[in-house]
């Protein structure tokens, strides 16, 4: 990562704006965040990102809380692969990045953060955008449209058609031919989200079965189900922006897809909603 003098933030120009505190490189280059108090021990990005795909900023007058938040910047073209899988050969483009430690899907399993949209962030539905995700290790697989494999998350958290959504994945079928099925839960219109921070927290108890979400505090996902039919090895979280089937915006608006600026702060984890949530929760302290 390349230290940079000044960068455009929120219509300010933050001087100096790059914070290399808390970043690192592992033993095979891939570059990754520490934070603390958050329940997690690191952030990865497990594919590759260009100098402007992400930058940790300090400065406390913008972060949600402490001295610190997250900018990631997704341009017509980013895409990347690894050893496993490529986005540029399965019609995706994404600068997102996994945690450690994963959970085991048992007990109560909580997340939350905090969300903002640039000024001038765009929709580009019929594209899909998502901003967060639940991701499976040794899960089900199967085979999504167009014949591409499939390995299904449990949660997205979606921007599409103006709205933020809770994608909760109801998997049935099989472990090795499963069916996906998306409910969705809109969360907040995603003009309401720019310039402004926006808490989004949500449990998955696999104890009770059930899952519930909350937005700055307020009650929005209530599902009485299980989270999983399939029981996998282990879960995670993932943030920043990943986009899939973009070559239908392509089509539809014949021309390169629009780049999205995201902003994140105050990813957390825990068992239960009071060690992710500032909302109900005041006393949590920052997390950098």
């Amino acid at each position: 990562m390349k230290k940079l003098l000044g960068i455009l933030v929120m219509g300010l120009l933050l001087i100096p704006t790059i914070a290399m505190s808390g970043t690192f490189k592992d033993e095979e280059g891939k570059f990754g965040l520490k934070t603390k108090k958050s329940g997690f021990k690191f952030h990865k990005n497990f594919m590759d990102h260009n100098d402007y795909n992400f930058q940790y900023i300090q400065d406390k007058t913008k972060a949600r809380a402490g001295n610190y938040f997250q900018r990631f910047e997704l341009r017509d073209g980013d895409c990347f692969r690894d050893d496993f899988w490529s986005d540029c050969e399965t019609d995706r483009e994404r600068v997102e990045f996994s945690t450690e430690p994963r959970q085991a899907p048992k007990g109560k399993q909580c997340y939350g953060f905090s969300l903002m949209l640039s000024k001038d962030f765009f929709d580009v539905a019929p594209a899909s955008t998502t901003l967060g995700q639940v991701h499976q290790i040794g899960g089900p697989t199967g085979t999504a449209s167009g014949g591409l494999a499939s390995f299904p998350p449990l949660i997205q958290i979606d921007a599409h058609k103006g709205y933020l959504f809770f994608n909760w994945h109801e998997l049935s079928g099989s472990a090795t031919d499963v069916i996906d099925k998306s409910v969705y839960t809109t969360l907040k219109p995603l003009r309401k989200m720019k310039d402004v921070w926006t808490d989004i927290s949500f449990c998955l108890d696999f104890k009770n079965k059930r899952i519930d979400a909350w937005v700055n505090g307020i009650k929005k996902v209530e599902i009485l189900k299980s989270p999983i039919f399939f029981k996998p090895e282990g879960i995670y979280f993932k943030h920043g922006i990943y986009r899939n089937l973009i070559s239908k915006y392509k089509e539809l608006k014949n021309g390169k897809m629009r780049t999205q600026v995201v902003f994140y702060d105050e990813i957390r984890r825990g068992k239960s909603i009071k060690k992710v949530d500032r909302n109900i929760n005041p006393k949590l302290k920052p997390v950098d």
